[in-house]
Order: structure tokens, then C-alpha cells, then sequence
């Protein structure tokens, strides 16, 4: 077999396989050979020096499999046969059934979750960080995903799944970043920055290059995102004279998952952006004209510590003598103890008592406009010009 255009397509294909795996290129191409009946790639080399060709349709399914990348760590456990498997189902798992429960498969931010009607489960972007199954407390009736048959259904859709994004993370990453060289050297993805030795700024772990490569960049002890992972330890004193070396290699989310009951009922968290929402919108409800709406908006509302709320009304818009009735009211039902205030600031508009005639947002527009008009106070083309 020459170097033809469909061999050097076959290399690449190797070649992209390798890098979203993190294993070496011989590898990968005993692979492409292997999908294509071949023991190895020195048998296939051999058989194209004798006149075989490769077919369309098989060239075709050799860019299919390697769209379907598998966990590298299957190499590392001496597992080199199943890298051959096909996961034509995960084509169609972004919805599908497990018996009779449905469920809906979705990526979000690195993170793969599978859900349904009442459970989900989470596998992290971080190959060594264990599932998390969250299940709701009003169950009306049991719940599929603390059926073990169920849950590893399940688990094995999440994890394939989760092993293409990170495939496709490694793609994305220099070659180096996942493939140490003899000395344990690798690349920071991130800041391209070469060691051999890696620290964590959250746990303060001393990691060797080849533990950091294998775990996609996340501390194999706490978890941490290669944001947080340095080549210097640049906020400690001693020069890592403390630093602990990091023992865990990353199990590649192998262990049992972690099982959450979440309340999924609404909870009020009433801050101090809510209270304002709620208090202003009764100050509308009091308000009945143009003035005392303009004041309602332009009202200054605060919260402060000791469970009370203060409220200035600017004079010239809202009546000295009108309490706010439905703003009081609101806040007794908030348990808030309300400290009234009038005060001044520059109004919008001049002659605030012209909106003391409608109610009208339309009709106070065309009032005010008439009286700036009146005394030359309009730019050119009125309100086109504002």
C-alpha cells in the first residue's frame, strides 16, 4: 500500500483517537486496524502491500467509532479489547426508556446528567470524582433509581457519556497536556506551562505529572479544576517544605455514588432586593395619580439589620399627609417595622402637580409636553428630539 489519500485519512483518524484518549499513537492505530479485521496495524500495513483496499462503508464506520472515544484507563487496567465495543446507543440516549421510566440525557458545563421523574444522577467533568444520585422527598411512589438494575443502567449511559466529553476535552488540549514525556513533564492545558510537579492551591497537594495528566487536570485529593492547579506554589512560605505528595491516582469515577434527597419544594428567601420589590409594588397600589406613581418609583427603600424597612418619599410627589397604606401592610405581613421619611431630591419633570390630574401615563405625557411647550421649553420636533 502506497501513501494514499485514504491512508493518511486512516492516520489522522489514529491520530485524533489517541489524543482523545490519552494513549500512545501504536495504540490507536492497532485499533483502527482492529475495526477493520486486522490483529494489528503491521498485519494491515502487510495486507495493503498486497492490493487490499479499503472500502467506503468501512472508512465511513472507522469516523463513526472514533466520534465514540472511550476512558484511556481501560488501556492502563490491561482492558485494550473492550476499546473496541460500539455505543451506537449513545446516539440516542439524549432521551430514551430504561424499562418503563423515561429519562433525558443532557451535557452541562463538562458535567453529564441523566434524569427522570423525580431522580437524576450527576458524573462530573473530574474523572475521579464519584457520581452524585439526587431523588426528591415527595415521592409518590418508589422511586426507579434506588433499584440497583435500574441505577446501573443508568450510571453506565452517564458514564459513556461522560467519557466522550472528556474525550472531546482532551482533543481540545496540546497533546502534551495529557501525554507526560519520559521524565513525567506535562502542559498545563490552560497556561502551557511545562513540570513534572503540580500543586493545588485548595488543598495544598504536591501532585507528580503523570497524576494530574491521568485525572484531566483535577486534583486527584480534593477535586480542585485546573484552574486552581499551579506549577509553583506561589502562597506558600517554606517552598512546599509542607506540601504533602497527593497518594490518590483518581479511581475514573469508579466508586459507589453518593445518594442526596433534595426538598424540591419552593423556598422563600426574602433578601433585601425582594422586600424592596414587594414594598414598592404596594406603594403603586397606593398611588392614585400620575405624581404618587412617579413617586412610588422613584422612592429610596431600605432594609436594614434590625428587621425594619425605611422609606423616603420625595415631597413634591407624594402627599405629605398620605400614609401608605398597602407599603404598611406588606410589611407587617414581613414581620418589618416600617420608618417613614420625606424627602428631596431634583424630580424628573417640572410642575409635579400637573400629574395630579390623571392617572393616565398618556394623558400626563401630553399635558406636560403642552406646558414646556408653552413656555418654550420643547427642543426642536418635541418628544422626538427627548
Amino acid at each position: 500500500m502506497t501513501e494514499t489519500k485514504e491512508f493518511r485519512r486512516l492516520k489522522a483518524l489514529a491520530k485524533r483517537y489517541a489524543r482523545a484518549n490519552r494513549i500512545a499513537q501504536h495504540q490507536a492505530l492497532d485499533l483502527i486496524a482492529g475495526e477493520l479485521d486486522f490483529p494489528s496495524w503491521t498485519k494491515f500495513i502487510a495486507a495493503g502491500k498486497k492490493g487490499w483496499q479499503i472500502a467506503t462503508e468501512q472508512m465511513e464506520g472507522l469516523e463513526a467509532f472514533v466520534k465514540r472515544p472511550l476512558p484511556a484507563a481501560t488501556f492502563r487496567n490491561g482492558e485494550p479489547e473492550t476499546m473496541n465495543r460500539r455505543f451506537i446507543y449513545l446516539e440516542e440516549a439524549e432521551q430514551g426508556m430504561i424499562g418503563d421510566h423515561a429519562y433525558r440525557l443532557q451535557v452541562v458545563l463538562h458535567d453529564v446528567i441523566i434524569a427522570g421523574e423525580g431522580w437524576s444522577i450527576r458524573v462530573p467533568e473530574n474523572p475521579g470524582a464519584i457520581p452524585i444520585v439526587e431523588t426528591l422527598t415527595d415521592q409518590s411512589g418508589e422511586c426507579p433509581v434506588l433499584d440497583p438494575e435500574f441505577l446501573e443502567t443508568a450510571l453506565r449511559l452517564a458514564r459513556d457519556r461522560a467519557a466522550q466529553v472528556r474525550a472531546e476535552i482532551s482533543t481540545d488540549w496540546p497533546r502534551r497536556s495529557t501525554k507526560p514525556d519520559l521524565g513525567g513533564v506535562v502542559r498545563h492545558p490552560l497556561s502551557h506551562v511545562e513540570s513534572d510537579v503540580w500543586f493545588c492551591v485548595h488543598c495544598n497537594g504536591k501532585i507528580t505529572g503523570a497524576q494530574i495528566a491521568q485525572n484531566l487536570w483535577h486534583c486527584p485529593c480534593c477535586g480542585a479544576s485546573p484552574l486552581d492547579i499551579f506549577d509553583t506554589p506561589f502562597w506558600c512560605d517554606d517552598g512546599s517544605k509542607s506540601f504533602l505528595p497527593v497518594t490518590a491516582d483518581g479511581p475514573a469515577d469508579k466508586g459507589k455514588p453518593d445518594f442526596r434527597i433534595v426538598d424540591s419544594r419552593p423556598k422563600l428567601d426574602l433578601n433585601e432586593d425582594k422586600v424592596v420589590l414587594l414594598v414598592r409594588s404596594a406603594l403603586l397600589d397606593d398611588a392614585t395619580n400620575i405624581s404618587e406613581k412617579l413617586g412610588a418609583l422613584r422612592a429610596e427603600i431600605r432594609v436594614d439589620d434590625d428587621n425594619g424597612v425605611w422609606i423616603g418619599l420625595e415631597e413634591d410627589l407624594w402627599p405629605e399627609d398620605k400614609d401608605p397604606a398597602q407599603a404598611l401592610a406588606v410589611a407587617e405581613l414581613l414581620g418589618l417595622e416600617v420608618e417613614l421619611e420625606t424627602i428631596w431630591s431634583a424630580i424628573p419633570f417640572a410642575w409635579p402637580g400637573l400629574g395630579e390630574l390623571t392617572s393616565s401615563t398618556s394623558e400626563y405625557t401630553r399635558i406636560m409636553l403642552d406646558a414646556y411647550e408653552q413656555y418654550g421649553g420643547l427642543p426642536d420636533k418635541k418628544a422626538k428630539a427627548l
